[in-house]
């Protein structure tokens, strides 16, 4: 049922395409508005949906604040790795960019949640969250640092039962445009948790942006990880904004 879900949303995305993009104005705000599916949704090198096709859709809305921008946004998608969480994901998040030259800052704040899920501290997961990109003018490269802070008391595992452990994420990040695709290299550190190596082309066709990946998932912590085993993935992913 999900691949047949799947299947059908990557149809309604290449019909969605030969539309005209359709941001509203909303004042000097924009309201833009996106949908795809990912062939496995992987999160900080977790598959976050027993290997199934993970559909989603999702909205953001920006709007100049002064000498910076505000941004907020919604985005839900298939996941299967909360027990009772009924198969779905919904985050919401905001935050105010600012750039400086070659230099964009991105301070902000996103709640994942799980619909249903069994138990009270894991229907809500909280995170801090500052970004720095550099893409230096008239050239083909970006860099990037990303670093996430939990704000929901820690994560909890199962092999810890009086306590929490506080989880923090952070990654380095590379862009490079060779013409036909965009190439991305990252690295990002899951504490006590996972070490993920991420490489992905990326190409617009018809209208719709794909995205292949090469994903390295390694346990940090034997005993504590989100993760059964070392993993490897390759994932496509089909995404539009309109």
């Amino acid at each position: 049922m999900i691949k047949k879900i799947a299947l059908s949303s990557f149809a309604s995305l290449l019909l969605v395409s030969q539309v005209a993009n359709a941001e509203i104005k909303i004042g000097k705000g924009t309201l833009t508005f996106n949908a795809g599916v990912n062939s496995q949704y992987i999160f900080r090198g977790v598959d976050q949906n027993k290997d199934d096709p993970s559909p989603f859709v999702g909205a953001d809305f920006s709007h100049p604040l002064g000498d910076f921008n505000l941004y907020v946004g919604v985005w839900t998608g298939a996941q299967d790795n909360v027990t009772g969480a009924g198969g779905q994901e919904i985050d919401y998040y905001a935050g105010i960019t600012k750039s400086f030259g070659p230099a964009t800052f991105d301070i902000g704040y996103i709640i994942m949640t799980y619909p249903g899920a069994a138990t009270k501290d894991i229907k809500e997961v909280a995170e801090y969250y500052g970004k720095l990109t550099i893409a230096p003018d008239k050239k083909p490269y970006t860099f990037g640092l990303a670093y996430y802070v939990d704000d929901t008391g820690g994560a909890k595992h199962t092999t810890l039962t009086t306590k929490t452990l506080d989880e923090s994420y952070y990654e380095v990040n590379a862009t490079y445009n060779f013409g036909p695709v965009q190439g991305l290299v990252s690295y990002g550190v899951f504490e006590n948790d996972t070490n993920t190596t991420t490489v992905s082309l990326s190409k617009e066709v018809f209208g719709v942006g794909f995205t292949l990946s090469y994903i390295d998932a390694e346990r940090e912590n034997v005993s504590l990880s989100n993760l059964n085993k070392d993993r490897e993935y390759v994932t496509l992913s089909a995404k539009k904004v309109f």
